[in-house]
């Protein structure tokens, strides 16, 4: 044996602790994150009064507001517009820090076909079925209007590292927001925001996709917008949760 090797051997040892101790940290921190409800999202222009939103316990929403008096029976029809991507708030070095395609421009375009499309077909296949979705908006049509104001995609890497040492690290984060507008007037009779990181899990395949929590964040804001229009006063919408257990 040579005999410099006790101390190479140390030297490896010390510097495997090292990077043992680094990425136990980066997994600490990233789990005290996974799994807690993403607090509001600044306000990124797309809300036109957003000083007058407040949070609701009975909404499923970080803010929001109503026109008092407001009967949503009165509308027939429903009107989903093209969401907005124009509004996108600045992601600093960490939201970037992930192998997601394209910019979060081109994702939020992605997400936001999908989010309109997932709307769209909750309206459509309301059991209820009180409004008709429409293409067009007439006088007796609720117009909904959304945008999605932050993408961050899932960090499929780290999700790599974290299912050696603990499993889930990283889940996303996504945000928007939303109005409601009344086809006749054009009056706006609801404003409302909301921001989530994507369901801690203990082993999905959407951990390794970079949009996939975005995009089951979005079906579940299509089924609440739903919720919203048809709840009677005094029920309440509930939140997301912040579990699944899905592996997909």
């Amino acid at each position: 044996m040579f005999p410099f090797s006790a101390t190479v051997r140390a030297s490896f040892s010390r510097k495997s602790s090292v990077l043992s101790l680094a990425a136990l940290s980066l997994a600490a921190l990233s789990l005290a994150a996974v799994g807690c409800k993403a607090g509001p999202a600044p306000d990124a222009g797309f809300i036109e009064n957003p000083e007058v939103l407040r949070q609701d316990d009975k909404l499923p929403f970080d803010a929001v507001w109503f026109k008092e008096g407001v009967d949503f029976s009165k509308f027939q029809t429903v009107y989903i517009a093209p969401v907005d991507t124009t509004h996108l708030l600045n992601l600093d070095w960490w939201d970037k820090a992930n192998i997601a395609p394209g910019d979060q421009q081109s994702q939020a375009q992605e997400l936001g076909e999908f989010f309109r499309n997932e709307v769209k077909s909750q309206f459509a296949d309301d059991d209820k079925n009180k409004h008709t979705v429409v293409d067009t908006p007439g006088d007796d049509t609720l117009i909904v209007e959304l945008a999605i104001v932050e993408v961050v995609p899932t960090k499929v890497w780290l999700n790599a590292i974290g299912y050696i040492l603990a499993g889930q690290l990283d889940n996303g984060l996504t945000a928007f927001e939303g109005r409601f507008r009344d086809g006749k007037t054009k009056e706006v009779i609801a404003e409302f925001k909301d921001r989530e990181y994507g369901q801690l899990d203990i082993v999905s395949i959407a951990d390794f996709q970079w949009n996939r929590h975005s995009r089951h964040t979005a079906e579940v804001w299509g089924d609440q917008l739903e919720e919203v229009v048809y709840v009677q006063p005094g029920e309440t919408v509930s939140h997301m949760s912040s579990v699944t257990l899905r592996p997909w």
